[in-house]
């Protein structure tokens, strides 16, 4: 302990022997001189183990000695240094530590002199000299401590390393006194960077308990989410500290809790019908890049799964994506939304400000559904971020640089919005890279069996109830209605049929609504009998062919779609040629209008 605190035991010595005017040696507990004035300032840091036979008995003692008259003394006869030795007088004393012996300091006359002043004051001096190796003894226990203090300082610093997030510790003042690794790497600070030139300001916005700050160093500007704690420390350099991610690290935390990549990827979406198959092979085509996406289909198709496929398939899928339905926010509030705003903005603002939807997607992917809602005035500000990728909070002059793929969605007919001035065919054009249409499910009817075992095995698991079944007449009938609310319409009835349906029992084309069961064609009654005329019971009336032939033509219609693709599976189904169908399909129109 006595050989970290060398500089201050040699200022100390010298001080000694300047009051005093004897000389004064230090050493440890291996005889190792630690400080010296006088003849003995020249060996610092040599051995004097030949010549300590004083200093051993001392320190295996314990106790001060004093060295009446050198030469004579028992101890001395054992000293290699004897015949050499011109020491007159001496007062030796251990430096101990909670019982442990740290060294020896010893005052050594040479002169008559010297020996003379220090026997006439000899209780005076050996006071004194106990004093000394005390204050000596509270000196190397003060460095000890601060040594420990540093050790579990460093310790700690080296813990805030392991750590995903920053950290940075602030003085008194408010300057940064400290970065750990992660804040060094997130602010882009290097080893030459003056920390106290570094800037920090709470923008006064809050998400939850944390925090935005900006901080800027030198000429780059970094918004973090963050929270400050006090630090209970009489050292003003660690006042406080602030544990931050950055802004979009914390946005992509919160936006994974709302998704998961195995719900939200292409397996999630059911089907194995050849429109859906050249669907999904088209987005795996195209999530590979930035472009912005403008999915069309009917309410209930599934827009939003395959925006979240696209997201999924693509290199943002660990990067957020944030859905915001620009059709069930009222106008007033969607343009803060989606750009935020700071603490005041307008009347009813909160005062802690907002972060709006595309900082949050920053990285990631922001899906606008029903984009044929928003208004025009704020289709202006979306085509100037479109082009620009920088959006301004409201309330606010500082632009935000922002790296989002726009996915946009709606069962609107944009062109016909644009006609009617709703819609600017500028956004259009510019929403319109890559188009993605999703069939209804009348087109793809081939998907329907796939799509009822999924739903009934989702709700019995979800009711606890035995798993159902669908059977092959369920499946014919599920196939002739039109589905006009799509893919959503139809996992309604299945919750409906696993909820109705007895414990044990199976699903039948009975327990279906009316509008489904009436939409498949009826089969033929048998013809009655006596017993069943006697009681009342009816035959179905006689249909001319010409009828059954209409009716045979519209289900097959409703069941594969009006595509020419679907025109053409229905022709095959009817037994007729493509171009019979279509004479037929325009002589029935022919007919509505006389």
């Amino acid at each position: 302990m006595l050989s970290s605190i060398a500089p201050y035991v040699a200022r100390y010595c010298r001080v000694i022997a300047t009051v005093t005017g004897i000389n004064v040696e230090v050493a440890d507990t291996n005889l190792i001189r630690i400080a010296g004035t006088g003849m003995y300032a020249e060996g610092t840091g040599a051995s004097i183990r030949h010549a300590g036979e004083m200093y051993r008995h001392v320190l295996q003692a314990s106790v001060t000695f004093i060295m009446k008259n050198p030469r004579k003394n028992a101890l001395c006869h054992k000293c290699a240094n004897l015949p050499n030795c011109r020491e007159t007088f001496s007062i030796c004393t251990p430096i101990v530590h909670n019982g442990r012996p740290l060294g020896i300091i010893g005052m050594i006359c040479f002169t008559e002199e010297e020996r003379e002043r220090m026997v006439a004051n000899l209780d005076v001096y050996k006071d004194f000299v106990e004093q000394m190796a005390q204050t000596l003894t509270m000196v190397a226990a003060e460095h000890q401590k601060g040594k420990q203090t540093q050790h579990m300082l460093d310790t700690f610093l080296q813990i805030t390393d392991l750590d995903h997030r920053g950290v940075m510790t602030l003085t008194t003042q408010g300057a940064i006194s400290y970065l750990n690794d992660k804040a060094r790497e997130t602010l882009e600070v290097t080893e030459s960077t003056d920390l106290h030139s570094i800037s920090l300001r709470s923008t006064g916005s809050i998400i939850s308990d944390m925090e935005e700050y900006e901080v800027r160093v030198g000429g780059n500007t970094t918004l973090l989410m963050g929270k400050i704690s006090e630090l209970q420390s009489e050292d003003p350099t660690f006042h406080q500290a602030l544990v931050f991610d950055s802004l979009p690290h914390y946005t992509k935390m919160l936006s994974q809790f709302t998704h998961s990549t195995e719900s939200s990827g292409l397996k999630a979406i059911v089907g194995e019908s050849q429109s859906l198959l050249e669907l999904k092979q088209k987005v795996l085509q195209i999530a590979h890049t930035s472009s912005t996406v403008l999915i069309t289909g009917e309410s209930g198709t599934g827009k939003e799964m395959f925006a979240r496929a696209i997201h999924a398939s693509s290199d943002r899928r660990n990067e957020p994506f944030i859905p915001i339905n620009c059709g069930a926010i009222p106008d007033a509030l969607l343009e803060s939304e989606l750009f935020g705003y700071v603490g005041g903005a307008f009347t009813g603002a909160s005062p802690s400000g907002y972060i709006g939807k595309f900082e949050f997607a920053h990285k990631g992917v922001l899906f606008l559904d029903e984009i044929g809602a928003m208004p025009l005035y704020l289709q202006v500000k979306l085509l100037r971020v479109l082009q620009d990728m920088r959006i301004t909070r409201l309330g606010s002059n500082r632009t935000i640089d922002v790296d989002v793929r726009i996915i946009a969605a709606t069962n609107d007919f944009l062109p016909k919005l644009i006609e009617q001035r709703m819609f600017r065919d500028d956004l259009y054009y510019r929403l319109n890279v890559i188009p993605l249409r999703i069939p209804p499910l009348r087109e793809r009817t081939a998907d329907i069996p796939a799509l009822a075992s999924f739903f009934l095995e989702k709700y019995c698991r979800l009711f606890s109830k035995k798993l159902i079944r669908p059977t092959p007449r369920l499946l014919d009938a599920l196939s002739y209605y039109a589905w006009p609310g799509n893919v959503r319409e139809f996992e309604n009835i299945m919750e409906y049929l696993v909820n109705i349906i007895p414990e044990g029992g199976s699903a039948t084309v009975g327990m279906l609504p009316a509008k489904i069961r009436e939409a498949a064609p009826h089969a033929p009654m048998a013809p009655a009998s006596p017993a069943s005329s006697t009681l009342g019971t009816q035959l179905a009336p006689v249909l001319p062919l010409a009828e059954l032939e209409k009716n045979a033509i519209t289900q097959a219609l409703q069941r594969y779609g009006m595509s020419a693709k679907g025109k053409q599976q229905a022709a095959n189904a009817l037994g007729i040629g493509i171009a019979t169908l279509y004479r037929k399909v325009k002589d029935y129109a022919m007919e509505t209008k006389q």
